[in-house]
């Protein structure tokens, strides 16, 4: 494996600049960081889409990176929030379409954060009747299409790790199926756009934003969609998102996550809580209420290689359902990373995950749980 990374290094030296040295040179290995911080390079992440939702493709991200202000209050030891800009483009087996563009950053010595993404999309997907956990239950093909965004903006609370904001989501979709479509849509073809405003409470004690080793984050959202932000629906939207990273020594660590959604009012069906775990289609198991729980134990046997294994289960539950009574959904696999950028603690790899009715394979750049 290290082989393959010293050719592609050598590869990539050749081609994007000889001037530049894609090898880290306090260990030899294949590294970023001088590529990304002192040329204004990017990375280029190939999209190897699995997704059973959409089907087999394929796409193209990069990934343009720059090392962000630290701030006084950081303690040794901790990555500063980097400044990160993404475009991605990709398309699927089932006609799906993508295409995006994702910027964050911080300033004044990271008390205020930034994040904003704009997408355009044509979706091919298949609809399930809520909580229907059989395997090949029936489904309804559909198509989402249009665009969106999602703008963001918190301040940190005094010296603590504690932030507060605003995010706003907004959404042009029109939704169509193929052939039979639910009772509840009045015609096969339907437009609709949601805009929402959420409060965000979040705490941030993680070590990197990037690939979290130590530290725990927490963020709670709540959603109102309304006229008055753009939208054709009244619904709200409460999330809950807990996640933990613990670095017992240098070889052997932990992480976890658990992660609440809840609806309520009247809201579009495509956007449904949904259980959210590896190995699972996105928008398979959707109800009102949807908690997903995930756990993670990471091997590193070398600084540069982390293995891990993981499983999850997760429950999705509708409207006057007691949540007791509702079935559930687990899955488990293993992955890999690899540490691209030493300088900002930046891993990229790959998961392979088993859930009720596939095997995935997911090309992670970053945190599984962005």
């Amino acid at each position: 494996m290290r082989l393959f990374f010293i050719f592609l290094s050598v590869f990539l030296t050749g081609t994007l600049s000889r001037a530049v040295s894609l090898m880290d040179p306090e260990d030899g290995y294949l590294d970023a960081s001088n590529w990304l911080l002192e040329h204004h390079g990017f990375i280029p992440v190939p999209v190897i889409i699995t997704e059973p939702a959409v089907g087999y493709g394929a796409g193209v991200a990069l990934l343009f990176m720059q090392r962000g202000q630290p701030g006084h209050h950081r303690e040794e030891g901790k990555f500063a929030p980097p400044i990160v800009t993404a475009v991605a483009a990709g398309a699927t087996e089932n006609g799906t379409k993508f295409a995006g563009l994702v910027h964050q950053r911080s300033w004044d010595e990271d008390h205020w954060r930034y994040f904003g993404a704009i997408a355009l999309t044509s979706i091919n997907l298949d609809f399930y009747e809520l909580s229907d956990f059989r395997q090949n239950a029936p489904t309804l093909e559909y198509n989402l299409d249009g665009g969106g965004t999602a703008q963001e903006i918190r301040r940190r609370l005094g010296e603590s790790e504690w932030f507060a904001g605003l995010r706003y989501l907004y959404a042009d979709i029109t939704a169509s199926f193929a052939g039979d479509y639910p009772p509840f849509l009045e015609s096969a073809k339907n437009r609709e756009r949601n805009g929402g405003l959420a409060v965000v409470a979040n705490y941030d004690g993680r070590d990197n934003t990037l690939s979290p080793q130590d530290g725990y984050q927490g963020e709670f959202r709540y959603y109102v969609f309304d006229p008055a932000f753009g939208s054709d629906h009244k619904y709200r939207l409460a999330v809950a998102d807990l996640t933990g990273f613990w670095q017992f020594n240098p070889t052997w660590g932990a992480a976890a996550r658990l992660l609440t959604k809840k609806m309520s009012g009247d809201p579009p069906f495509y956007t449904k809580p949904y259980i959210n775990l590896r190995g699972i289609a996105k928008m398979r198991y959707q109800g009102d209420l949807a908690v997903s729980s995930e756990g993670e134990l990471r091997w590193s046997p070398h600084h540069r290689w982390q293995y891990s294994v993981f499983g999850g289960v997760g429950k999705a539950v509708t409207e006057g359902q007691d949540y007791d009574d509702a079935s559930s959904a687990g899955t488990y696999g293993a992955g890999f990373r690899y540490l691209m950028a030493r300088l900002l603690g930046f891993q990229m790899g790959l998961d392979l995950a088993r859930g009720p009715e596939e095997t995935v394979v997911y090309i992670q750049a970053g945190s599984a749980w962005f």
